[in-house]
């Protein structure tokens, strides 16, 4: 028996969308069926997550800044309000059912957004400060380019056992105010927040960067990370 995992879809336009086969890819090695949940669905999803064990929230676009009550900046990018609006319908039903979350870069940040929180439009432009790393790397998505810190005490250093861990690096949106909802549970060493987790739920998680990518080349702690969610996602199966 497997766990089903559903995982929000990239939207590439208004006429297709799709996901990076290293989602499903690394879902799969680490125990989950996943299935892919289309636009459209807002008033479905109760029965959308009904058909599935955990909730996956996958990286994209930008999230829409009227969300946490601001306007846009000169550089923020490409918004989506449709996906956003799926995204929070799932977010609210996933916590009402207690179900397993697993936020990856957006997928963080429109968590955190779906909380209270809000998010820096563009992290060049308002995030000062004089240490500030390179937070979208040029180089393969499989590479690890920086390193965060893991905060004690929180689900993420119980996953990954490890007061520091490299990771790669692809968005120039950051959580900004987290919500009251949500603890921090790591940081880049420009101070970045780069990962989240909601203590009140058996497992709700965010992080900023991509370890699926990572997962798939045989990173330890990201492959750590994914069997953590898909066995999580598993027990609520077996449970609900």
């Amino acid at each position: 028996m497997k766990p089903v995992i559903g995982i929000t879809a990239f939207v590439e336009d208004d006429l297709s969308s799709r996901l990076n086969a290293a989602y499903s890819k690394s879902v799969i090695e680490a125990g989950g069926i996943p299935l892919i949940i289309p636009l459209g669905i807002e008033k479905d999803v109760a029965q959308i997550l009904s058909l599935t064990d955990g909730l996956l929230l996958s990286g994209g676009y930008d999230v829409h800044p009227f969300l946490f009550g601001a306007e846009p900046t000169p550089k923020l990018g490409k918004v989506h309000p449709e996906r956003d609006s799926v995204e929070l319908a799932l977010i609210e039903a996933a916590f009402i059912r207690q179900m397993p979350i697993f936020g990856i870069c957006r997928g963080m940040q429109i968590l955190n957004v779906a909380l209270g929180g809000t998010v820096y439009q563009d992290i060049d432009s308002e995030y000062h400060s004089s240490k500030l790393l390179k937070h979208k790397q040029q180089a393969a998505r499989g590479v690890a380019t920086h390193y965060v810190h893991v905060t004690p005490d929180t689900l993420l250093k119980t996953i990954i056992e490890e007061a520091q861990i490299a990771v790669n690096s692809f968005h120039h949106q950051a959580v900004n105010v987290v919500s009251e909802k949500m603890k921090v549970a790591a940081k880049s060493s420009d101070g970045i927040v780069e990962a989240v987790v909601h203590e009140d739920l058996p497992f709700c998680l965010g992080v900023q960067w991509h370890p699926e990518e990572l997962a798939i080349v045989g990173d330890g702690g990201s492959k750590k990370l994914f069997t953590a969610f898909v066995r999580a996602s598993l027990k609520f199966k077996v449970e609900a």
